[in-house]
């Protein structure tokens, strides 16, 4: 080491080094931090982590009238799931999440109610990017994992959806996905309740609520047949001011982000 480089050094003052220097240890940095990720992802072993969640989607019957209310009979008697975690595993959520789901011979049903005393969104425009505000989402597969359906709702009403494709390692852990946002489920219909006032942090609200029908064509699959499976995982990101986001998830990936499939939950189709 050259002694004109002491004195910088017990400054505590990397920057004061020659130009040389900094892109040297820039390089080794840049190194060091890429075996560290290369390690932690190779000792991930899916087989260790707890299994993904599972549920019989009952098949029911009944009018309904797609207005954020979820108070038709057919509600009733859907599947519930709930409580949500945090994705990575680290705990229970801050409010709480609940979605219901059934289905008849044409559509699968959705119904979320999202607790949420600060309702933040502004976001209206079809495929915004929600994820960086409020938003649930249901991501879906009937074939394979490594292809699969993306949808999200906002508390505004926003629409999100996309094909996903997915590239998976020989353990299955995504290493790079793309999107097809040009898909639009054209049958779709969502509608949203607000219990609140969104986007006002200075006042308490209660909830929003989400009541979605999703045809199976715009799946690209007929009805399924009882006792099918499906994979799927349902997420939501509730953010309050002063407070860090929560990434939540029905069956957390207990991976990095939520476009881990080989860790969605099983939707078990009903008679």
């Amino acid at each position: 080491m050259s002694l004109n480089l002491v004195p910088a050094l017990r400054a505590g003052s990397l920057f004061q080094l020659l130009p040389a220097c900094r892109a040297l240890l820039a390089v080794v940095w840049c190194l060091m931090s890429l075996f560290s990720t290369t390690a932690a992802d190779k000792s991930i072993d899916l087989k260790s982590l707890p299994a993904p969640e599972r549920v019989i989607v009952p098949q029911l019957h009944g009018p309904v009238i797609v207005d954020g209310d979820l108070s038709e009979p057919a509600w009733a008697n859907a599947a519930v799931l709930t409580p949500f975690s945090q994705n990575d595993g680290s705990g229970p959520e801050r409010e709480k999440t609940v979605v219901r789901i059934w289905y008849d011979t044409n559509a699968l049903y959705l119904g979320w109610t999202c607790t949420d005393s600060d309702i933040q969104a502004t976001f209206t425009a079809r495929d915004s990017k929600f994820w960086e505000e409020e938003v649930a989402e249901f991501f879906v597969t009937s074939e394979s994992l490594d292809r699969y359906f993306e949808l999200q709702w906002n508390p505004l009403g926003g629409v999100f959806d996309a094909i996903i494709t997915n590239r998976l390692d020989h353990r299955g852990v995504s290493t790079n996905f793309t999107g097809d946002w040009s898909y639009t489920a054209k049958g779709m219909k969502s509608a949203v309740q607000v219990k609140g006032t969104v986007g006002n942090s200075n006042d308490k609200d209660n909830s929003w609520q989400v009541e979605v029908l999703l045809p199976f064509a715009d799946l690209g699959q007929p009805s399924p047949k009882p006792n099918v499976t499906w994979r799927a995982n349902f997420y939501r990101f509730n953010r309050a001011k002063g407070r860090p986001p929560e990434l939540l998830s029905w069956s957390p990936t207990r991976l990095p982000g939520f476009h881990q499939p080989a860790r969605f939950g099983y939707l078990q189709f009903g008679k």
